[in-house]
């Protein structure tokens, strides 16, 4: 296929031949650029599809190599800035991660905070208090406090879980973010 197209690529064995040409040239030049199999066969797939998309205009195009590469760099170029903004966003979060978790680390192990949690469960209704400490300080499965109450496995478990939203409620309201407050109530067994 020569440098110019003569005519609009108006049947799929035209453009069959234009993708035999320019798609394993297209593929090594993105994976030169990119360093990367993964991104040049991407590159490679949207490459063909802009043209599909434009086959009808391609006999308007002069030097046909210069276009099509043009494009294959251009694509490079935007999917390397994404996978950057990828990596950077993943640095972010776990920058993030990081932090949240010593803080975590720092609450589970505070004694302030066993402090607070004690006096969220004394503040807890009857029912709900006793449910929840027979689950965390004896550790209690919801069939066993289910036998011991006399209770349904079903009540004990919506018992267990207003505890526990009244614990985490009571943790946010005493200063601690809501994710830490709801990590401390599920990971805190014993104070």
């Amino acid at each position: 296929m020569p440098g110019h197209l003569s005519e609009p690529l108006q049947d799929e064995q035209a453009f069959r031949t234009l993708y035999d040409e320019y798609a394993e040239r297209v593929y090594q030049y993105a994976n030169a650029f990119t360093r990367s199999p993964e991104l040049a066969e991407d590159i490679t797939q949207e490459l063909f599809l802009i043209l599909w998309r434009k086959r009808d205009d391609l006999h308007q195009v002069e030097n046909m190599d210069g276009y099509i590469f043009r494009i294959a760099r251009n694509l490079a170029i935007k999917l390397l800035k994404k996978a950057a903004l990828d990596i950077q966003l993943s640095v972010e979060l776990y920058r993030h991660a990081i932090k949240e978790n010593n803080a975590i680390d720092e609450a589970l192990g505070s004694k302030a905070v066993k402090d607070l949690l004690e006096k969220a469960v004394l503040e807890l209704p009857p029912q709900p208090r006793k449910i929840y400490l027979l689950s965390r300080k004896e550790f209690m499965n919801f069939d066993e406090i289910a036998e011991v109450t006399g209770l349904s496995r079903n009540t004990v478990k919506n018992h267990l879980q207003k505890a526990l939203n009244e614990i985490r409620d009571y943790l946010v309201k005493h200063g601690y973010q809501i994710s830490i407050a709801a990590l401390i109530v599920r990971e805190f067994y014993l104070f």
